[in-house]
């Protein structure tokens, strides 16, 4: 007699198709975002959006990528998953809005080894959410179930997002020049970098996630969502000629990158307040002032360059924003471009 052999499904396999269809199910319901320019619902296999030919009259798109990094540790640690969408959309918008570019749609790829609908669905929501809130369209984007691949309900987020802007309004830092001013726009904290020096900290138990540090925890206080400056940067764009989103590598490898050739930056690096999170990590990680400007914002999220005849412009467009700035250098010549500390 023949011996039926057992079926194997994909399910077995540790992929659950109808749990995947569950985890999004919310980000289907319409959005507060009401745009007709929108031609396609989250769940197909593609997006469509119709670029506005009448505002983009000449239309350059600008794209970026990003993740959060080990920042998501802390948020497993901590078991709070809701504000991670926040730093997800911010690490990447903030790159696309460095050229002037208005950002127009995000898609997200979430990856675990089993979807556990609860709290990845918070960070979805908190995904949508952001967007909604910064007049971003969630475009769609994709959930990966790879049983084994992840431990537990660990799991890894991507970003990408999707900008427009008219060519003749891109930002060209070719035009910086000496005397130019540096104006630093202050950032939230730790924003989403440094977080693997910051793991191998509580890893060595010199900080802890439980430790009080003013009126909140240190967990809380390393949770705090990255500031997304998509509206500042919209509303000065024509008086700046250059933008530096700092992220990892922090203000020295960050805004060296946008500086022309023969042109450097001089920082007073005692011209702004640092968090106290920053003196904290400084202080348990022995380290000086050069490897932490190297390595996190130290409390400055974004950089821009400006003339000095607009500086008190811009300075004050920020302000009715409520975004604090601060004074924090200028452009001087240089055998190369790099940033010099004084």
């Amino acid at each position: 007699m023949r011996k039926t052999k057992k079926k194997l499904t994909y399910k077995d396999s540790g992929v659950n198709i109808k749990t995947a269809e569950n985890l999004i199910s919310p980000l289907k319901r319409a959005s507060g975002i009401k745009n007709s320019r929108m031609l396609s619902m989250i769940g197909g296999f593609a997006s469509l959006y119709s670029i506005d030919i009448k505002k983009y009259l000449n239309p350059v798109i600008v794209c970026g990528t990003d993740g959060v990094g080990t920042k998501l540790k802390i948020a497993m640690k901590m078991n709070k998953h809701s504000s991670i969408g926040q730093d997800l959309l911010a690490m990447c918008v903030n790159d696309v809005i460095t050229c002037g570019a208005d950002p127009i749609l995000f898609l997200d790829y979430l990856a675990t080894s089993k979807i556990n609908v609860k709290f990845h669905q918070k960070v979805l929501i908190g995904i949508k959410k952001s967007c909604e809130k910064n007049n971003v369209i969630l475009a769609g984007g994709e959930t990966a179930e790879m049983p084994g691949f992840y431990k537990g309900d660990e799991y890894d987020l991507a970003g990408f997002c999707i900008g427009i802007i008219d060519k003749n309004q891109i930002i060209d830092t070719r035009k910086i020049k000496q005397n130019d001013v540096l104006i630093g726009i202050e950032s939230s904290g730790l924003h989403s970098n440094g977080y693997s020096l910051i793991n191998k900290l509580i890893e060595k138990k010199l900080i802890s996630l439980n430790h009080v540090s003013g009126k909140s925890k240190i967990g809380n206080i390393l949770l705090k969502p990255t500031k997304i400056y998509s509206d500042v940067i919209s509303k000065i764009r024509g008086k700046i000629k250059g933008c530096a989103h700092i992220t990892g590598g922090g203000i020295s490898e960050n805004l060296s990158r946008i500086l022309p050739n023969g042109i450097s930056a001089r920082i007073k690096i005692n011209s702004w307040k640092r968090h106290d999170i920053f003196k904290l990590v400084q202080e348990k990680a022995n380290l000086n002032d050069h490897d932490m400007l190297s390595t996190f914002n130290c409390g400055i999220g974004m950089i821009i360059v400006v003339q000095n005849k607009y500086k008190d412009n811009v300075i004050n467009d920020c302000n009715k924003l409520n975004y604090r700035t601060y004074e924090i250098g200028s452009i001087t010549r240089g055998s190369r471009s790099k940033v010099i500390y004084e």
